[in-house]
């Protein structure tokens, strides 16, 4: 017979077990979804109707579980046990032993911490691993399959994005891709948005031109560039009202994301400009995008502006890397010969002409194109 008298010096204890209620042989009411919850949090199926059950008594015996949850004393001592170490039950010694369950928002709270800390350890540690990571002789195309897996690469390439983000996309994809341009945007990254269709509601407009420049288009295929290095594509036939259908194409192979840039010029080209302007307060200003790069130089020279350049890139001769800067003379665009590049008196009195990363025929292939200062001619 059990005493309600302790011993205070021994763990071994005896003590009255708490009052059994007539109720304790009716099953506990267990919701599928609290199980399933639990388990997220690390407990199996079994564990979690243990945890759940014990909740429902203030302190309780392991005989007392047994009997509420239909199982034999023996099966619930590795159950508990198990808890116990995850932080779920607290046990107190004595005869008989006596358990409590945890408060669930001191033991989920706890979880979660852990989880955070864990989960920025992985990013961390992962991430070095990926940067170390062997790529194939010939970059791949990777197609990427449903719409959430699209929204997500094309984050994932903004986020990753230092110097520019061309972008042509629709009003939906737009607005999911916001949050992310306007971080790119404060880290100085210049976005060049080309959005369609011409009917885009004003306040969508504005938006978008919180984030960069702007031209409306008629329509347009989703391309996505970033650094001149990375490339998401969606052909337009793909796009519906209100989701992406089918798959994009994600690619980092030069040609192929030279081939899409020069699809996204032209459509940048023949658009309505709505803040098409480089602000000049903005300066200096970094451009992979050659094209766009002399654009915007051409532009400068037929205000009366002068306008120094530096440029870093390759020797087309010999390939070594080159980088000039200097004050650039003239900008030739002519897209029956192909031909774009930008003669520039450098500071060393030397002309040099530059065109894109695949130039052959000028003197230096650019990488990138910074535009440093402009000053209006008048003045000088």
């Amino acid at each position: 017979m059990e005493s309600d008298t302790t011993n205070p010096g021994s763990d071994d204890a005896y003590r009255s077990p708490p009052k059994e209620s007539h109720n304790l042989r009716r099953r506990i009411e267990l919701k599928d979804e609290i199980l399933e919850d639990l388990e997220a949090f690390g407990l199996t199926r079994v564990e979690a109707k243990t945890y759940v059950t014990l909740l429902s008594f203030e302190e309780a015996t392991i005989s007392m579980l047994a009997r509420s949850m239909g199982l034999h004393v023996p099966q619930l001592y590795g159950i508990l046990e198990k808890l116990e170490q995850k932080g779920f039950v607290i046990e107190q010694p004595g005869r008989p032993r006596v358990y409590r369950a945890v408060e669930p928002k001191l033991v989920l709270n706890r979880i979660l911490q852990d989880t955070i800390k864990r989960g920025r350890r992985l990013v961390k540690e992962l991430s070095e691993v990926k940067k170390k990571a062997h790529k194939l002789v010939v970059p791949p195309i990777w197609v990427i399959k449903g719409g959430r897996n699209i929204a997500d690469t094309a984050r994932d390439i903004i986020e990753r994005a230092e110097i520019d983000i061309l972008l042509s996309t629709n009003h939906v994809l737009l607005n999911s891709l916001l949050k992310p341009l306007n971080k790119a945007k404060e880290r100085g990254v210049q976005v060049f948005v080309s959005l369609f269709p011409l009917k885009v509601s004003s306040h969508l407009v504005e938006k978008a031109t919180n984030v960069g420049r702007v031209r409306l288009s008629r329509r347009g295929d989703f391309i996505l560039i970033a650094d001149s290095s990375t490339c998401l594509y969606v052909q337009h036939a793909l796009f519906s009202v209100l989701k992406v259908k089918g798959y994009a194409l994600l690619t980092e192979e030069p040609s192929l994301v030279d081939l899409f840039m020069h699809n996204f010029i032209n459509r940048w080209t023949s658009s309505q400009p709505i803040n098409d302007n480089l602000n000049l307060r903005e300066l200096p200003r970094t451009y992979t995008c050659h094209r766009l790069a002399l654009m915007d130089i051409k532009h400068l020279l037929e205000e009366g502006f002068d306008v120094r350049i530096e440029i870093d890139g390759f020797d087309t001769e010999n390939g070594s890397k080159r980088r000039i800067t200097g004050i650039a003379k003239e900008v030739v665009m002519d897209p029956e010969e192909g031909i774009y590049n930008v003669l520039v008196e450098a500071d060393n009195g030397e002309f040099v002409r530059a065109g894109g990363i695949d130039a052959y025929l000028e003197d230096l292939a650019a990488r990138t194109i910074k535009i440093l200062t402009v000053e209006n001619k008048s003045k000088t």
